[in-house]
Order: C-alpha cells, then sequence, then structure tokens
C-alpha cells in the first residue's frame, strides 16, 4: 500500500495547505503500514518543500519547517540510514537558525540532540545540542530534559573543531579575540557565483548541504563573531542564488547561509593575505534523465543507454566542474564504475611484443564488470566497451554524473630499459616522489614539468574529499591483488600503494583508484597480461579489495 496524497497535473502547480500536510503527517505517523515504504516519506517531504517555496505566513513557516524536520526524522527511525538521520539533524539546526525564538526552537535542537545520539552515536555533538539548549533557551520548556541528558553524557573532551590559539591573536583593537566575519561580496552570472566571506583571520569551517525544493548550503564559521557592519541579508536573485544570510547562531559560531533556487555543483577553498573563504556555486541544467538529488552525488536514470556519451550528452558541458561530496557510507556500495585506461587513438604502453595496453586493460575491464556484478551484486558501469578515445578528466565526470560509489581505473605499466616488473596501486595526490610523478606523466600523457605544474591547480584538488578512503581503497586492493597473484605466478614484485597526480583521478567525488597491473614493457609480463587466465585473476583479486574494502569502512550494500 503507497500513500497517495496529493496528485499533481503535469504543468499545473497545486498550492498546499500547512493544516493538510500536518494531517497527512499525523496520518502517516498512525500507520506502521504505511511507514515502511520509502516512498511515502519522500511524496510528504516533497510536499513540505513546495509548500515553503510558496511564502506562506512567517507563522507557518516554523512550523512547516519544524514538522519537516520530524519527517526526516520519522524517516530516518523507518529506514534505519544514517544519511536520512543526518538529514533530520541538519533540518532541526536549519530551523532553530532561522527562527531561534521560536516556541519550537528549544524542541528542534533536543531532538537534533537526540538523533545524533541514538542513531549516529555521536555522543559530542549530541552534548553540544543539549547544552545549547540550556546555555541559549533556558526558558524553554526542554531545558530541564537537555539539563538530565547532559548529566548522562559524557564531557567531550575538547571542543569540536578547535582553532589554534595563535590565530586568535590580532592586533586590530576593533576586532578583539574572536575572529569576524567583516564583509560578504560577490560576482554572479546566469551559470555562475562566486561568493567571497571576507575575515579577520582564519577559521575553521566546512559546508552543509540541506537538498530539497528549496536547497541550502551553509558554512558554520567556529569561534567566529558577525562584523558591526555586516548585513543580515545580501540579496542576489540571478537564477543561482537566491541570498546569502548571515548571522550571529550561539556564542561559538556565525553561520552562513546560502539559499540556492536550485541543486548546484560548488566548490570551498580557504585563501589568506587577507584571509577569505570563497565560494564557487556552478549551475547545472537539470536535463532530462538526470535527477537532481544532491552535489556530489546524481541519480541518473540509464534505463536506456548506460554509455558514457549518453550520460555525458544530457548534461551540459561540465569538465571542469568539481563536487564536493557528502557523506554517504551508510547507503552502501551500489554503483562502481571501472574504467579501461587509454583507448582509440592513444594506444598506451606498447610491450616489445606489440602488445597495447589499452587493448589488455579493457579485457581486465570487461572481467573485473562480470565479476563484480556476480560476486557482490552491485551495478557496474564501464566507461569504454570498445576502442574509444576518451578524454582523462570525462571519465571521473561520468562516474560523478552516474552517482558511483567507487571509481576504478586498470592500467599496465611500462618503463624504458623494460626490466621493471610488479603491481602497484595509486590514489589521487600531489606527489613529490619521482617515480610516481614519472608513472602520473605517462599515464597523462604530459611532461614531467606539466606534473609538477598540478600544484597550481591544489584548489580543484579541494574538491577531492575522498583523499583518505581512496588511501584506504588502494591499500585493500594492493594487498589482494599481491596475495591473488602469488600463489598462481612466480615473480610477483609487490611495489605497494603510492600516491600521484593523476587526471584522470581529479575531481572524482567518490573513493578511486588506479591499478597498475603489470608492466608491459617486461617481456614476462606482457605474456601474462595480454592472457584471460591473468586478466580473470587480477579482477578476481581486485574484487577481493573491494570486499576488504567495504568490511572496513562498515559498508554493506543495501540491494
Amino acid at each position: 500500500m503507497i500513500l497517495t496524497l496529493l496528485v499533481i497535473v503535469p504543468g499545473h502547480v497545486i498550492a498546499e495547505d500547512y493544516r493538510s500536510l500536518r494531517y497527512d503527517y499525523q496520518q502517516l505517523i498512525k500507520s506502521t503500514q504505511l511507514q515502511r515504504q520509502r516512498i511515502n516519506w519522500e511524496r510528504l517531504i516533497k510536499r513540505f518543500d513546495n509548500y515553503l517555496k510558496q511564502s506562506p505566513r512567517q507563522s507557518d513557516v516554523e512550523k512547516s519547517l519544524f514538522l519537516l524536520a520530524r519527517t526526516w526524522d520519522g524517516l530516518s527511525r523507518a529506514s534505519g540510514s544514517r544519511s536520512d538521520a543526518k538529514q533530520a539533524i541538519d533540518h532541526y539546526i536549519d530551523m532553530a537558525d532561522r527562527f531561534p525564538h521560536s516556541r519550537l526552537a528549544d524542541d528542534a535542537l533536543f531532538l537534533a540532540a537526540q538523533s545524533a545520539e541514538r542513531r549516529l552515536k555521536d555522543k559530542a555533538s549530541a552534548y553540544h545540542y543539549y547544552q545549547q539548549v540550556v546555555t541559549q533557551m533556558p526558558a524553554g520548556d526542554m531545558a530541564s530534559e537537555a539539563k538530565k541528558k547532559l548529566a548522562l553524557l559524557p564531557v567531550p573532551t575538547k571542543k569540536l573543531v578547535p582553532l589554534p590559539e595563535k590565530q586568535y591573536q590580532h592586533n586590530d583593537p576593533d576586532i578583539g579575540d574572536s575572529p569576524r566575519l567583516k564583509k560578504i561580496r560577490y560576482w554572479s552570472g546566469p551559470e555562475y557565483t562566486r561568493v567571497v566571506l571576507d575575515l579577520s583571520a582564519p577559521v575553521v569551517t566546512k559546508p552543509n548541504y540541506l537538498k530539497g525544493d528549496n536547497p541550502r548550503l551553509y558554512f558554520d564559521l567556529l569561534y567566529t563573531k558577525p562584523g558591526p557592519d555586516l548585513p543580515a541579508v545580501v540579496p542576489i536573485r540571478n537564477g543561482l542564488v537566491k541570498q546569502v544570510r548571515a548571522g550571529q547562531f550561539s556564542a561559538q559560531r556565525t553561520r552562513v547561509v546560502l539559499d540556492l533556487n536550485r541543486v548546484e555543483e560548488y566548490k570551498l577553498a580557504t585563501l589568506n593575505n587577507p584571509h577569505r573563504l570563497v565560494i564557487d556555486i556552478k549551475g547545472q541544467p537539470i536535463s532530462v534523465g538526470v535527477t537532481a538529488r544532491s552535489p556530489g552525488k546524481q541519480n541518473v536514470s540509464v534505463a536506456a543507454d548506460d554509455s558514457i556519451a549518453s550520460v555525458l550528452d544530457s548534461a551540459s558541458d561540465r569538465q571542469e566542474v568539481l563536487h564536493l561530496p557528502q557523506d554517504t557510507h551508510d547507503e552502501g556500495i551500489r554503483l562502481i564504475v571501472v574504467d579501461a585506461g587509454h583507448g582509440g587513438k592513444d594506444p598506451g604502453a606498447i610491450g616489445p611484443g606489440k602488445v597495447y595496453e589499452k587493448d589488455v586493460v579493457l579485457k581486465m575491464a570487461k572481467a573485473l564488470a562480470r565479476a563484480l556484478r556476480q560476486q557482490l551484486g552491485v551495478k557496474v558501469l564501464l566507461t569504454r566497451s570498445d576502442d574509444r578515445y576518451l578524454k582523462l578528466r570525462t571519465r571521473t565526470e561520468y562516474a560523478n554524473q552516474v552517482g558511483a560509489d567507487l571509481f576504478i581505473s586498470l592500467h599496465a605499466n611500462a618503463t624504458e630499459n623494460g626490466k621493471a616488473y610488479g603491481v602497484e596501486t595509486y590514489f589521487l595526490n600531489l606527489s613529490k616522489n619521482n617515480q610516481a610523478a614519472e608513472v602520473a606523466a605517462r599515464e597523462n600523457g604530459t611532461t614531467l614539468q606539466e606534473v609538477g605544474n598540478l600544484e597550481a591547480i591544489l584548489f580543484d584538488l579541494m574538491a577531492n574529499a575522498k583523499i583518505n578512503e581512496s588511501s584506504r581503497l588502494a591499500a585493500e586492493v594492493q594487498q589482494a591483488l599481491v596475495a591473488g597473484l602469488r600463489p598462481h605466478y612466480s615473480r610477483i614484485k609487490d611495489h605497494g600503494v603510492k600516491q600521484g597526480p593523476f587526471h584522470v583521478l581529479l575531481g572524482a567525488t567518490m573513493p578511486s583508484v588506479l591499478i597498475e597491473a603489470g608492466f608491459i614493457s617486461h617481456p614476462r609480463e606482457e605474456k601474462r597480461l595480454a592472457s584471460a587466465a591473468y586478466q580473470n585473476r587480477v579482477a578476481a583479486a581486485i574484487v577481493t579489495g573491494v570486499k576488504n574494502y567495504s568490511a572496513t569502512i562498515e559498508q554493506v550494500a543495501k540491494r
């Protein structure tokens, strides 16, 4: 049974009413049968988002925001998903942020604390939210309950992401001991907006994203105060960003909120002398077959055609657009993109027996895709399934578009003297290792000098927030490769896990690795790489590595 609460006729928007939304929320809460189906929760969330876009009365806005957070909370209990619980907490905090004097604000913070404590097992955050109720809303009806909760929780051993003490010292007598948000500036166009936060000192922050039809991107500037001349609202309204709001959320943080008109891609950079936070927002036109969900995680309808050309042709030209991914550990590994290196006019390395790297890795990629599907039951997409040329950044762009959980790029190594042999696994980083730089230069099709110039795009590397997970994936895959090949082949040399500035990994929003499955320049390994038996054993070993990685980070695929 699916709860049908609203019928929408294509092309028509039906005005919502808060009382009807509240009634349908109550009906959903009363029915355990309706609660079992996620679509019922999601439809109600969608209706709340639509209602909040209609500019209802202010009293209804605060009640609707609170009930929207309650809906996410109910969904998180029904689904058991950490991601849903995080959404609930973010919506509770957002409601308290926007209406700090509302009678519901203390309830929102209290419920955020409960969700953090019970569903995320995050006692430090729970303590922080309970403490906010007690210190900021002592007259609220939840203050006494929050005190009881605080008495049962351990006091966090350290404050939330503290700044080094020296960063609080300023020579300006008007600033005092805390960093100040002095000014908000912006440059804006129909497909791009840059928001700059001028600060008096370095500030610790991270982006938080609230998805839905009324998306918001917000930043908590820890231990920061707004400057005396800082406006509460900076209107933009250019199609991408509606406005920027800023204000003191608590004694320890200033919150900056970007109200967005639609789901966007964004990246954050920290600049010094003077101190600034730079937020770049880039437009993403919604195309047929692409359903917007949140930055860094796209849900793409690929029923008709999963090919890389189909997916990328359906979107705008976004090869330089990077995402900041959201934390989705609890959703498990559902989709893996396997990339066969080189292809078409780019043959890759060529062995002494005239075996082409592009041909070997394509066969290996197909074997890996089969093994992953059969053994893990996950969906696997190939960046190429035939001999075609693809730009390096196009490959991770495709993985981003289809919402991949892992990206695995397959290659065969080569050296000029042809004596080196063995296997190694790389993950993305700016490498100071000369050997890694040489491998990257070959795989990138660039020179060593150009590899060095990659430091100039460190700004873009900030968008890859999965480096730590990529290193863990690389370690598991490399270990499994060596363990899986040594029983069947002599002289399997373990070159280990290395970091390198590989273009094909740059911009990926998921854990990503590049595997050198052998040296095609070595006669013995060239023959192995060309054999189906070796290709299948490499594939089986990689599957083992993915399994071990999944177990390590407690990612259980929910099929």
